[in-house]
């Protein structure tokens, strides 16, 4: 499996930040001697434009913004991140970047995130694509980008009540399961094989998935009780759906803030990935 980690994403820290350089160090360090590593550039203007208005680029170009969660920072570093995304989708990887993306919509950032990173992966590869979001947070800002889209369908699976608040109802190209707070790996993989059942039925030639790691029972900032092992069992059951339909994919790092997530990163691939061979 390729990894697409361009190393420059660790090189900016807000003290104090969930949201740190340590996230992708421990990914990185837990995968270290397991799979090919490969770097990315950033995005172009033209990229960004596909999922975001003009004024929202120029707004994180300009760094004329405020907001609390989601802290001034160097352009560079969100255009890198969706660069990133952009090359696993091409290379059918996984893009181990920062800042993370799902909560960026067409015209705003918030919740960590400037740019929607799988949304303009998804939009520059121009393919019939189901994105599966298991960040434990809902995606409010892929849905805004992608909703009616008849050649996209987003399907999250994430905490209610728990940020940003949305994705309580399911329409149109958009199918959202709310979980309520201790939910443990037995409801999740029952409700993670309905997920699979839409992304199948809708029969895409890409599956797109966010991933976050917030789901961990020792998260942070949420309220899951996925345990170390339940990773590698809901990586087994997406990859075995991407092996039975043969669907090309790409995955891109979403949330999780727990000194853990080298660890669950790795039972993650080790379902999706090394299980099969």
């Amino acid at each position: 499996m390729k990894v697409v980690f361009p190393k420059d994403c660790i090189k900016y820290c807000i003290e104090g930040h969930p949201e740190s350089p340590k996230r992708v160090e421990l990914i990185y360090n837990a995968l270290m001697d397991k799979v090919e590593f490969v770097d990315a550039k950033p995005a172009k203007k033209e990229d960004i434009l596909l999922c975001h208005t003009e004024e929202h680029y120029n707004k994180v170009l300009n760094k004329d913004y405020f907001d609390w969660d989601t802290p001034v920072i160097e352009p560079y570093y969100p255009l890198l991140s969706a660069g990133s995304a952009i090359k696993a989708a091409e290379i059918n990887g996984f893009s181990l970047s920062r800042p993370p993306g799902h909560h960026a919509g067409s015209d705003f950032l918030e919740g960590f995130c400037y740019f929607n990173n799988i949304c303009i992966a998804t939009k520059k590869l121009g393919k019939r694509t189901a994105i599966l979001d298991l960040d434990v947070h809902h995606g409010n800002g892929t849905e805004d980008i992608v909703f009616g889209d008849e050649d996209i369908l987003y399907v999250s699976i994430h905490q209610h009540p728990l940020y940003p608040g949305t994705g309580l109802k399911s329409e149109e190209n958009c199918i959202n399961f709310p979980l309520p707070p201790l939910t443990d790996e037995d409801l999740y993989l029952k409700t993670l094989k309905k997920a699979l059942e839409h992304v199948v039925a809708f029969e895409p030639e890409v599956l797109a998935i966010s991933l976050g790691f917030d789901t961990y029972i020792g998260d942070p900032l949420a309220n899951f009780a996925l345990k170390e092992e339940s990773y590698e069992k809901i990586g087994k059951l997406v990859g075995d759906v991407v092996e039975e339909y043969n669907f090309n994919y790409f995955i891109v790092l979403e949330g999780g803030y727990s000194d853990k997530i080298g660890d669950l990163a790795l039972k993650f691939f080790e379902g999706f990935v090394w299980s099969r061979k």
